[in-house]
């Protein structure tokens, strides 16, 4: 079973018009991307994925307007990431698994809590405190924590670098996530990008708390970090423990499993110890719903 942990909320609902095509090179280190979507492209992309999670990013109270991975405004003006996320999930129930996205300094976080629990059926949430401007150790913070470890829903934490300017780096940090699961033991974590370049920090939270994992996504495209964070994971002994994961619409599931498979060949060119192809086929049919116990 292939089960894609991270994937982002399309921007548009139906076909997107040409005056509204966004192009970005800093994602992927200059190489074009296409930032603006529709459903239908997020179908065919996973029309091999028999599961995905897919959420926005909540944005700043204070700045409401500015979101992360620009804006969808190809949807209904009274829908925020939260009623995205569903509203995707409704075109292939079986499928797409919504997850809400929250900002713990919002005054009406928990109203929307137990909407998107509630109401929208949101199985996990997506936090990026880098994105989102908050101290993932702050009071407010574990208090959303806590509600998360008691109703048994899984966090994907942004990790690692980012290109925007505004988003603080150390909130990214994996050694935020030791204390987080440390004063959380129950609590279910993915470390979403292997927290590149900090993999090594990734896979000492990872290979210290059993209830933290990490995903795969958007690493394939820089091929030495990947390898390097890849062959880190294995010599620790904790490959088990990477979820499979896309990064879409940055990369497809099927760019990132070409990816996956070309290490092999990548250690061979390039004269350096292989990761085992059954470790790498582990990561691509890793049943993340199963592990993370989610109904």
């Amino acid at each position: 079973m292939i089960v894609d942990v991270h994937t982002h909320i399309p921007t548009h609902e139906n076909e997107v018009p040409d005056s509204e095509i966004k192009l970005d090179t800093s994602m992927k280190s200059g190489i074009t991307t296409k930032l603006t979507n529709s459903v239908r492209d997020y179908l065919e992309s996973f029309k091999n994925v028999e599961k995905t999670f897919v959420f926005g990013i909540a944005p700043r109270p204070w700045k409401p307007k500015d979101l992360v991975l620009g804006n969808p405004g190809g949807w209904p003006k009274n829908f925020n990431h939260n009623d995205i996320a569903y509203k995707l999930s409704t075109y292939n129930p079986e499928k797409i698994i919504p997850f809400m996205s929250l900002h713990p300094l919002d005054p009406k976080i928990n109203d929307e809590y137990d909407r998107c629990v509630g109401d929208l059926g949101c199985k996990g949430i997506k936090l990026g405190p880098n994105y989102q401007d908050f101290p993932p150790d702050c009071e407010d913070a574990f208090k959303l924590y806590s509600r998360l470890e008691h109703d048994s829903l899984p966090i994907v934490f942004h990790q690692g670098t980012s290109p925007i300017s505004h988003a603080p780096l150390m909130y990214a940090s994996p050694q935020y996530i030791d204390k987080i699961a440390m004063a959380f033991p129950k609590l279910k974590i993915i470390l979403a990008h292997l927290a590149h370049p900090w993999q090594v920090d990734a896979l000492s939270v990872v290979r210290k708390h059993k209830n933290v994992w990490a995903d795969v996504s958007a690493q394939f495209y820089r091929p030495w970090s990947f390898w390097n964070g890849m062959r880190l994971f294995y010599e620790w002994g904790v490959t088990e423990k990477i979820f499979f994961g896309s990064d879409w619409p940055i990369t497809t599931p099927n760019e990132t499993i070409e990816g996956l498979l070309s290490l092999e060949k990548f250690a061979i060119d390039h004269h350096l110890p292989k990761i085992p192809n059954s470790e790498i086929q582990g990561i691509i049919n890793r049943n993340a719903i199963e592990l993370l116990k989610m109904s």
